[in-house]
């Protein structure tokens, strides 16, 4: 049987699929059998899939970071695309990196966009430290996914993201002029920056322990006063604000910032994340789910199941 990229998948029926094992989650059934709950993963795309009826000895055979042939049969369930496997066979010959998911821009595209935003900076001290910032992690800042899972969790997706935001952020700015443009571009580069540390790998990412000890949100402002201490510029307002800027960025404190955002520039970072993860979360929703039907509910989107309008049929 022909293996099929994941995105030329829309149908019931047997199927086979050569992916990446990105998730491997082991439980049993209530009748105590082992079953696998899976991610498969190929450039194009992922795939939820359950193997069933296994021994012990077979779920331990399997784990996330294996290239497979996925042998078995497309079903909608809940609404969203699921491979009931039949099969896995492991292929050791294959390259991690042939089915790993990346940005839709290329590293130099993003390095370059980001230099843009920095050199059109106007504040010298906001500049600075963003700049600093980003260089001592450009190499991970621009491979790091955004996030394990939900949302921009492929090769290079933090950088996406933040871009992404603030391609957004410029058109706030123009519409509410007597906002800061710099602290606000500023804030969205440096928002997830400690992601950097919070995360262990570009590819198939766990938390670190300095990540489950800290956090994202309190590596990165320590991130800026370490650049700031070093340009001997700590106690300098902008400094200041600008970690406001991340510390605040999720919005409410049982989100995980420790402060709510306390500036306009602060509130925009904070609403631009939500929209720019929240629409990717739906797009990933809609692109698995059959026109006129619902997606499955999504725990990161309030527990909402996301429609997908018959219109896409014609399309």
């Amino acid at each position: 049987m022909k293996s099929l990229k994941i995105n030329e998948i829309h149908e019931e029926g047997k199927v086979c699929v050569k992916a990446l094992i990105t998730k491997c989650d082991k439980g049993r059934t209530n009748k105590n059998t082992p079953y696998l709950s899976l991610i498969l993963e190929d450039q194009t795309g992922t795939l939820d899939a359950k193997f069933w009826n296994l021994t012990d000895e077979m779920v331990a055979s399997y784990r996330a970071g294996m290239v497979v042939d996925a042998y078995g049969e497309i079903i909608f369930h809940k609404n969203a695309m699921q491979l009931r496997v039949r099969k896995l066979v492991e292929d050791k010959g294959a390259d991690v990196l042939d089915f790993v998911r990346e940005a839709p821009m290329s590293r130099e595209q993003m390095k370059g966009a980001v230099k843009q935003m920095i050199d059109h900076m106007e504040d010298p001290v906001i500049s600075l430290v963003c700049q600093e910032v980003l260089e001592r992690s450009e190499e991970k800042f621009f491979t790091f996914p955004a996030a394990t899972r939900n949302h921009h969790n492929f090769v290079g997706g933090l950088a996406f993201h933040s871009i992404s935001m603030a391609k957004l952020g410029y058109a706030v700015c123009e519409q509410y002029e007597w906002l800061d443009r710099d602290l606000v571009i500023a804030g969205i580069l440096l928002h997830d920056i400690g992601k950097v540390e919070e995360l262990s790998s570009a590819m198939l990412p766990e938390y670190t322990v300095v990540g489950n000890l800290l956090g994202h949100i309190s590596i990165a402002a320590a991130m800026i006063d370490e650049v700031a201490a070093d340009l001997d510029i700590l106690k300098d307002e902008r400094v200041v604000l600008l970690k406001h800027m991340v510390l605040s960025h999720h919005g409410k404190m049982e989100y995980g910032s420790p402060v709510l955002p306390m500036l306009p520039e602060a509130e925009v970072v904070t609403m631009l994340d939500n929209l720019d993860s929240r629409l990717f979360m739906m797009k990933q929703s809609i692109d698995a789910t059959l026109p006129g039907a619902f997606g499955p509910r999504m725990f990161a989107l309030d527990n909402r199941m996301i429609y997908r309008r018959r219109k896409d049929e014609e399309q």
